[in-house]
């Protein structure tokens, strides 16, 4: 699959710079496919057809460990910026069950680069305060990889930035009590990337989908979700933040608050020249 979406984007690389009327068609398809995707996992999806167990189990298992417990980490895949050296990731994420009873969920990520591609490792903890202290906390873990998959150049002079759509991989593991959970996710992360002078906003979205198993002592149970996020990050030179909001969609679920900070050196784009330019 990584192979098949690498050979579409370099032929689309290819087409950019060889016509600059691509760039603004394209974005503008893209836009309105995201629009549509957005629209039917809010409106549409959960209600077009009867939950039952292996959603609730996909929404288990991607809720309770990193997939769905933590906003997206605001790495080469939204920012199209290779890190120079090891970076961490302190994270957290909020949601809520009603007015009185939350999710608190901790995570620590340290992101690796190899080649164009980052590797992640995340730990985390995830603790659910209910007021008749009938949730229990757990540990979860991630293993993750991203990559920047096409920039397209938009703009000019100071109003230069790049278009970006980048790939993410993730898988997760706890460990409740009760049962084992797994979950797998993938999303691909659209953003607008400022070129680079000083401090930098970068908005972004990332549709994707998530599966998720649960493994009580008897049985399994899994099934698969809609995930969405929509967030802003800051970009500096050795430091990063960002927050956003994130579901996992099911008929009953809420809105996820995630924070997030790093701390590590990444590599700024040369300035990028408009499609005009190219021509």
């Amino acid at each position: 699959m990584l192979g098949i979406l690498r050979d579409f984007v370099a032929r689309r690389q290819m087409d950019v710079f060889g016509a600059g009327s691509f760039s603004q068609g394209f974005m503008s398809r893209l836009l309105n496919g995201l629009a549509g995707f957005a629209a039917c996992a809010v409106l549409l999806c959960p209600s077009a057809r009867a939950q039952d167990a292996s959603d609730s189990a996909a929404y288990r298992a991607l809720t309770q460990t990193p997939a769905g417990a933590l906003g997206p980490l605001f790495d080469v895949s939204v920012t199209g910026e290779r890190a120079q050296k090891v970076s961490v990731h302190v994270r957290y994420g909020l949601m809520s069950f009603d007015s009185h009873e939350y999710t608190h969920d901790f995570g620590l990520s340290v992101v690796v680069p190899v080649g164009g591609v980052s590797l992640s490792a995340t730990g985390g903890y995830y603790w659910p305060n209910c007021t008749d202290n009938a949730c229990d906390s757990h540990v979860m873990g991630a293993l993750g990889l991203a990559e920047n998959l096409v920039a397209i150049p938009t703009g000019r002079g100071d109003q230069r930035a790049a278009f970006d759509i980048g790939l993410t991989f993730q898988v997760g593991f706890a460990n409740p009590h009760d049962t084992t959970l797994l979950s797998g996710s993938v999303s691909l992360p659209v953003s607008l990337v400022p070129a680079p002078r000083g401090l930098r906003l970068v908005p972004y979205v990332a549709p994707g989908v998530g599966v998720g198993l649960i493994k009580p002592d008897s049985g399994s149970e899994a099934g698969l979700q809609f995930q969405f996020a929509a967030g802003v990050g800051v970009l500096a030179r050795d430091f990063t933040a960002n927050i956003a909001l994130s579901r996992v969609f099911l008929k009953g679920g809420n809105w996820r608050v995630g924070v997030g900070v790093s701390i590590g050196g990444h590599s700024p784009r040369a300035d990028t020249p408009s499609a005009d330019g190219l021509r």
